[in-house]
């Protein structure tokens, strides 16, 4: 598979020009290593999945790292998080910008001992797997497009088994060059690396047979309310062992909370969050889906879908790098819009994701109310058709190539 250019590419470069520290997290075999090298070729590198390299940062850190010219690139800093205080050292006493590029497969905003020595020192850039408008080599300004309500009438149409194809691969760099049960594979030995090391390494969670569960039954419940007493009835689990194992997954990239809107002027509305899978082609192959179900059942396609809008969503934002925040609305009478899209400026925009080819007016009726309340200045739907669907100055429907 030759390389493909990535989103976050300008943003990296632009973070080695002036910052000491420039930290790359995301899932596992995501590309990070890969983009490293394509980058900074020229780099010093260390990747700590060597056993050697590993022993070596954790009993002579200092030693190490003194022993190489800079920029040194190092790869999975989760697994020795005592090497982040020698790189703080270091950069205090020389904040040369570029000094450090450190990747790691877990979020290390979560680990108390990396995020403090790192606190104003470094650069913190997400790499997801692939996006689509990364594997079609696109540049989709998708979030722009959300933001002024001002969609291309021009838009490339995506056959139906094309987009289920796409969804059903996912975007892992490894998984979508395989053929079908190839990718299957992947994907459930890549399930197992991650419950069997990362979990066990960088979250001290032995009980692999549960965590296992809950992940089978996360990827049923993907763009669900999440309900932390229901999960653990489920996996047979208290409550706060379902939560804590969710924020492990979260922490690793597997899955991903979306909070509940619940600003004052919306009283009623529900603060449970929901929860996606990152990759869908990952939940695919955990829950069994193939492209031929997804096909034959659009019952269960709805929920896919709006894992695989969500996930696009989420990765156009950390390619964006402005800060932007995604919610989701439901009240106590279950009226709800899949997301809503928080600008920084505080422009505020609501996106349903509808899984069939037909929009009707009354599909809106949720986010007209939210406008009237000026929670949101107006209101999109993605849908699988291929055509521009506008129902008034506030509110239209877009089909979901627009995104990439």
């Amino acid at each position: 598979m030759e390389y493909l250019k990535r989103s976050i590419e300008s943003d990296i470069l632009e973070a080695l020009q002036d910052t000491p520290v420039v930290v790359i997290t995301g899932p596992r075999q995501a590309g990070k290593t890969t983009l490293i090298q394509r980058l900074l070729p020229e780099v010093s590198y260390l990747t700590l999945d060597d056993e050697n390299t590993l022993l070596q940062a954790i009993n002579d850190p200092i030693g190490l790292l003194h022993s190489l010219p800079r920029p040194i690139a190092i790869d999975e800093i989760q697994r020795a998080p005592e090497l982040t205080r020698t790189i703080k050292l270091m950069v205090d006493k020389d904040r040369a910008p570029g000094s450090f590029i450190l990747t790691g497969s877990a979020n290390l905003m979560t680990i108390p001992t990396l995020a403090d020595s790192l606190a104003g020192r470094a650069a913190f850039i997400t790499l997801y797997p692939f996006s689509q408008t990364e594997l079609l080599g696109s540049n989709s300004n998708f979030l722009q497009q959300l933001y002024e309500n001002n969609f291309s009438s021009s838009i490339r149409a995506i056959e139906p088994a094309d987009l289920i194809d796409r969804i059903v691969s996912g975007g892992y760099p490894e998984a979508v060059k395989r053929p079908p049960l190839r990718r299957v594979r992947w994907h459930r030995d890549y399930e197992m690396a991650i419950l069997q090391r990362d979990i066990k390494e960088v979250f001290n969670l032995q009980k692999i047979a549960e965590m296992d569960s809950l992940i089978r039954v996360l990827a049923a419940i993907s763009s669900q309310t999440l309900s932390a007493s229901s999960l653990a009835k489920q996996v047979g689990v208290d409550t706060k062992t379902v939560q804590k194992y969710v924020t492990a997954l979260e922490s690793l990239y597997i899955v991903h909370q979306i909070p509940g809107w619940h600003r004052n002027e919306l009283k009623r509305a529900v603060k449970a969050p929901k929860i996606h899978f990152i990759d869908t082609g990952l939940m695919c192959s955990i829950r069994g889906l193939t492209s031929e179900k997804l096909m034959a059942d659009r019952t269960v396609f709805g929920g896919v879908f709006e894992t695989f809008v969500g996930s696009e969503l989420r990765k156009a934002v950390a390619a964006s790098m402005e800060g932007q925040l995604i919610y989701h609305y439901r009240d106590n009478s279950k009226k709800e819009v899949d997301f809503i899209v928080a600008y920084r400026d505080g422009r505020n925009v609501g996106l349903e994701v509808k899984s069939g080819m037909t929009i009707k007016k009354e599909m809106f009726s949720t986010m007209e109310g939210l406008i009237r309340l000026g929670v949101i200045s107006h209101g999109v739907i993605v849908y699988t058709g291929d055509k521009v669907v506008s129902i008034s100055p506030q509110l239209c429907a877009v089909p979901v190539s627009v995104m990439f």
